[in-house]
């Protein structure tokens, strides 16, 4: 199959460079110029529109940070929707609600094209090294067809369902995200506060039964006091927000998804774009506390 990939961000990029070193003929657009050319150099084809690409491929995989992206990398005379013809496959793995899920497939679907919402878990980390957790909602048979490429970048790629439960799963996974931060954050600052080394909190209670992976997430960051993003608090932000959304839908109360929600928004004020870490500091400025890495370590 020929690949289109639109959206080269810290997400996207690697999970380009992996497509390529698979041996796909692949096609790029993005905003940026500087991962175009990385991608080119890798032995990707640049397009010059959303349209033009998916007229070049077999099967478009989109990356994109926010809703109101994709509906513009979709909609218009130049979008994904307008050059889409029969038998065309688009993923995408970008987090958002599923009713932007079943717009984009239903626009789809009248050109013939299939749609799978497949957002994806495991950070640049995982991207990079192609371990990636990607949840699929969408016609079997089409997450099928597509699984060649999708198993090349990630080792648990699995179908979750009608179109939009691949949105669903991702933004309950990261309201949790929003909730473990908050409290590991009120634990750390606790902690600190109290006379313990937060190293030492941190590998306790990894060996206990108090631990997310949201701790191993943050710990080196918080520590060190190396905040540069790797999932942002603005991103972070809007991923909660989308699940509150989503929650009032469905008519189902989140208490502590709102609370923790709350903490996220303060932190977005100053921190916005440093890593969802960061979540830690207005509290560590409220309390005068700052959590970091012990000298007699």
């Amino acid at each position: 199959m020929k690949v289109g990939f639109i959206g080269l961000g810290t997400m996207g990029l690697p999970m380009v460079k992996n497509i390529l070193a698979a041996g796909f003929d692949t096609y790029v657009v993005s905003r940026s110029r500087p991962p175009i050319d990385e991608a080119v150099a890798h032995g990707a084809k640049e397009a010059e529109s959303p349209k033009e690409l998916i007229e070049q491929v077999d099967i478009v995989l989109t990356c994109l940070p926010l809703p109101q992206t994709v509906v513009d990398v979709y909609e218009g005379d130049n979008g994904l929707v307008a050059g889409a013809t029969e038998g065309k496959i688009v993923i995408d793995h970008s987090t958002v609600s599923p009713e932007l899920n079943k717009q984009v497939s239903t626009s789809l679907a009248a050109k013939g094209a299939s749609f799978l919402d497949a957002p994806v878990s495991g950070g640049p980390m995982g991207a990079k090294a192609g371990t990636l957790t990607i949840m699929c909602g969408g016609d079997h048979d089409t997450f099928t067809h597509a699984y060649e490429v999708l198993n090349v970048i990630g080792d648990y790629v699995v179908h979750v369902g009608q179109t939009g439960n691949g949105s669903v799963i991702k933004l309950i996974n990261n309201m949790l995200v929003g909730v473990h931060t908050a409290a590991l954050s009120e634990a750390y600052v606790m902690g600190e506060k109290a006379g313990v080394n937060p190293a030492v909190l941190y590998d306790i209670i990894k060996k206990s039964s108090g631990f997310s992976k949201s701790m191993d997430w943050s710990v080196d960051a918080i520590l060190d006091r190396q905040f540069e993003q790797r999932f942002s608090v603005k991103l972070l932000h809007k991923d909660m927000n989308l699940a509150l959304d989503l929650a009032k839908g469905l008519d189902i109360p989140v208490q502590v998804a709102t609370l923790a929600e709350e903490m996220v928004s303060k932190a977005k004020k100053e921190h916005s774009d440093e890593d969802v870490s960061a979540v830690i500091r207005p509290l560590e400025e409220k309390t005068g506390v700052v959590v970091k890495r012990w000298k007699d370590e």
